[in-house]
């Protein structure tokens, strides 16, 4: 596999040269059994060594902040003139030019401690720990089997959100950005992971961003879901998507013999009205005491959520350095069968949003233990 992993990495230099407007002179990427160093520049012969190791045992974000760390080598010595080696200025200036990741600029050359999991605790402020406890003791509540209760504990979380968001807009706190990768190793993601990915850009305080990423495995590319905020919006988003995902095929598969549908339509139809009854549930929940509502706003009709994203600086300058050029795109609008969609409607409604009893390996963060 390692001249497809060298000939995908040359892909990959390319792509972020035409992404952040850098000129190389083009170099040989090789794939090094060296144990214990991921990666290395050599200016004198123009080459750019990536680990096996790291290839095999970390995700391929990992190996392209690797990458984009000896790109910064390349850059202090062809276009800065620095001697190879130096960590210096001038070698965090080049990192900013290919928008490298903070915490893989040092000269260790070991790897970020918690790289591979944002809720490494010891990286979230005692503030963000609280706001993650309180969250997860409202989630628990949400488990009642009191209706209204639930409802309750639901609005209670939603409103915690907001409240701790503004608070920390007013302070201008840019403590703690990151992003989490969702992959389903699939080649195309269905319309109801973007719907919910459109809730969590709503009423989650997260940017998304839909991308690919390279398989090193199965050499190919899958369509990947990014989650970018605060460490701790973050841990939030990613619970909350696995559980909707988690809860609407829960729901097919105990009401689909009662719907007037079948196959796929049928599915996707009521999907679909779940996660807009869902939608309008979350609409309509207002947070009085945190300022403006966690609804549409008469300006511009816009949510708290996304009132918040679009005022944090910090944070879009943390999203363009991933993705320097971004773009928007609609899809076309499904066929659909009514009654399942109405019965979906109706059902997500009821929809409330609790923590997990079992841990579940996309999202550690919110669950309950046995």
């Amino acid at each position: 596999m390692s001249g497809a992993w060298a000939r995908q990495l040359r892909k990959e230099f390319e792509e972020i040269c035409w992404s952040y407007g850098i000129q190389l002179e083009p170099c040989v990427i090789e794939i090094s059994n060296v144990k214990g160093r991921y990666g290395s520049w050599n200016q004198e012969l123009g080459t750019i060594e990536i680990s096996a190791e790291l290839i095999r045992n970390f995700s391929w974000d990992v190996v392209l902040n690797v990458l984009k760390h000896e790109m910064a080598h390349q850059i202090c010595s062809e276009i800065f003139g620095v001697p190879k080696g130096s960590h210096g200025k001038i070698f965090h200036e080049a990192c900013e030019m290919i928008g490298l990741d903070p915490r893989f600029r040092t000269s260790s050359g070991d790897l970020p401690e918690g790289v591979t999991d944002h809720r490494n605790v010891g990286s979230q402020t005692l503030e963000s720990r609280r706001f993650i406890e309180r969250i997860r003791k409202l989630l628990a509540l949400a488990q009642s089997a009191n209706e209204h209760e639930a409802n309750l504990a639901m609005a209670k979380a939603r409103q915690l959100m907001d409240k701790y968001n503004l608070r920390m807009a007013e302070l201008e706190n840019t403590d703690g950005y990151v992003h989490v990768i969702i992959n389903h190793k699939k080649k195309r993601l269905e319309r109801h992971n973007r719907k919910i990915c459109l809730i969590l850009k709503k009423f989650f305080y997260v940017y998304v961003v839909l991308s690919s990423q390279y398989d090193p495995y199965e050499d190919t590319e899958h369509k990947v879901i990014d989650l970018m905020g605060r460490k701790e919006n973050v841990e939030v988003a990613e619970y909350v998507y696995f559980f909707l995902l988690r809860k609407i095929r829960s729901l097919w598969e105990e009401n689909r013999k009662k719907l007037n549908g079948k196959g796929i339509r049928a599915r996707n139809s009521y999907y679909e009205g779940l996660l807009r009854g869902l939608y309008d549930k979350l609409e309509k929940q207002n947070c009085p005491t945190a300022g403006p509502p966690s609804g549409r706003h008469a300006s511009g009709g816009k949510t708290t959520s996304e009132l918040v994203l679009a005022s944090d600086a910090e944070l879009k300058r943390f999203v363009n350095s991933r993705y320097p050029h971004l773009h928007t795109y609609s899809s076309r609008r499904p066929k659909i069968n009514m009654d399942c969609f109405a019965k979906g409607l109706a059902h997500g409604k009821k929809i409330v949003i609790q923590r997990a009893v079992h841990n579940h390996q996309g999202n550690k963060g919110l669950a309950l233990k046995k």
